[in-house]
């Protein structure tokens, strides 16, 4: 927030020409439902106008990222040699993870993005991470995880900064004010292996399969 305040965010220039940014990969995530596509859209709406000057997400292209299978670069072919390797470890650790649900509740902020923070209930995402790195270590796969960062979080990114000209005091302001805006709830039961750019376009990604939960005994 100190960043927008001072009127230096972070700038992403591969969004000034995003057809010419040959990044790609591969990551493990779920997307929302409608009911929380509209309350997020609805929010997005708003943003654009204190920031009609930067790149808002669509709501289709909202999503949680559970893992960076294979990081967004442009040398992503390479890495698409081992993905049915991949495939078979995420088919194998997710077959034995129950549903969980996901409270997504207010926002916050990088010095590069706004953010819609999502709060799952009890520890089941964090296990499932841990499973996957885990088993993915167990079969050979695992230095190619986690190479831009460590994901722990789970939220959804609906603003990136491309260019200067954004009021960052009003932006901060309107932010503090909708800190705590409440999106709903959701019960993650299927998960997507997806590749695409590293804005996650719509007219981009592909989903190359989804995987379903285990579901309760009764």
């Amino acid at each position: 927030m100190s960043a927008f305040e001072r009127g230096c965010p972070q700038i992403d220039l591969n969004l000034s020409a995003r057809t010419k940014d040959l990044r790609r990969g591969v990551t493990l995530a779920f997307r929302p439902p409608p009911a929380v596509l509209e309350k997020a859209g609805n929010f997005i709406e708003r943003l654009a106008r204190v920031a009609s000057e930067q790149y808002c997400y669509r709501p289709e292209e909202l999503h949680v990222t559970v893992l960076a299978v294979i990081s967004g670069t442009e040398s992503w072919r390479k890495g698409m040699r081992e993905l049915p390797a991949c495939r078979a470890v995420i088919q194998k650790v997710l077959s034995q993870c129950r549903p969980f649900k996901i409270h997504f509740q207010g926002v916050t902020a990088s010095p590069g993005a706004v953010m819609i923070q999502g709060f799952p209930a009890g520890d089941a995402l964090e296990k499932m991470r841990h499973q996957l790195r885990t088993a993915f270590a167990k079969n050979g796969l695992g230095d190619r995880l986690d190479r831009r960062y460590k994901i722990t979080a789970a939220h959804m990114t609906i603003l990136r900064f491309c260019r200067p000209g954004t009021d960052g005091k009003r932006l901060a302001a309107w932010l503090a004010e909708n800190r705590n805006e409440n999106f709903g709830e959701m019960e993650v039961s299927l998960l997507q292996l997806v590749w695409g750019d590293w804005y996650a376009s719509a007219n981009v990604v592909r989903t190359l399969q989804e995987f379903r939960l285990l579901e309760p005994v009764d």
